[in-house]
């Protein structure tokens, strides 16, 4: 048995929870986080998963539409499950009315991390099937965007409402999945269609959860310029980790 999967998988899990960590010590400063989050997510989806979906779809023959149109179902699946099942409206005796937000929304998005994580495992696992330094380069990718991971699914979770100890959790499942997708490679094979597709559908839900749940949230917590400024921060940093490791 090749180790050297178990072994990457096993560091992602140690980068997703010092991101995540990070954020519970400056949850205080949730606002910030909020924006430099949805700069992340944003950006994981534009220079990262979308062009790498191009990439291989293009090798594998896949239609592009097919691409973009699993783009839209991957937004407005976390669209539905957000506003339909976590936002309730309350109106008042006065006639004024306002959305609460419940604490689901945020569990359905540090999911879809999860399940992104997941996915990260499984890149890993077969980047290694495929050669050996595409494994390597596939690892170091990983292990650099998971400290983001963790970081976004406690932003998430607490931006939502959610519990300290509900965030953690969610955290070390977020932590875990990786080491899951690495191990899945060993004794299953998915059809390379089917793992193409699922990058974009995770890409529409992150677009979705940047755009519309962390930068209104984002903005009204902070001065516009700190939220231009974390934003920005949070697209340079994914835009810099995929230009080194040509990801």
């Amino acid at each position: 048995m090749n180790m050297f999967p178990i072994i990457f998988g096993a560091i992602t899990f140690v980068s997703t929870m010092v991101g995540g960590l990070f954020a519970v010590r400056y949850r205080k400063s949730v606002g910030m986080l909020a924006a430099f989050a949805a700069g992340v997510l944003i950006a994981v989806s534009l220079f990262d998963l979308l062009p790498e979906t191009f990439r291989l779809a293009t090798k594998a023959g896949v239609p592009l539409e097919h691409v973009m149109y699993v783009t839209a179902v991957g937004f407005m699946f976390l669209l539905i499950l957000e506003r339909y099942f976590s936002v309730h409206r309350i109106c008042l005796p006065d006639g004024t009315c306002s959305n609460v937000h419940h604490h689901r929304g945020g569990l359905f998005g540090a999911s879809e991390l999860s399940a992104h994580s997941f996915m990260d495992g499984l890149a890993i696992g077969i980047g290694f099937q495929l050669e050996f330094h595409v494994g390597i380069v596939v690892a170091f990718a990983v292990i650099a965007h998971d400290f983001s991971d963790g970081l976004n699914t406690v932003t998430v979770m607490l931006n939502s409402g959610n519990s300290l100890r509900s965030s953690i959790k969610m955290l070390l499942v977020d932590a875990i999945t990786p080491i899951l997708g690495v191990l899945s490679t060993l004794v299953i094979r998915i059809p390379e269609y089917y793992l193409i597709l699922f990058l974009p559908f995770f890409a529409g839900g992150f677009l979705y959860l940047g755009s519309s749940d962390l930068l209104p949230q984002a903005h009204e917590k902070n001065h516009p310029l700190v939220s231009i400024a974390f934003t920005l921060l949070g697209f340079v940093l994914i835009f810099v980790i995929t230009g080194l490791l040509g990801v």
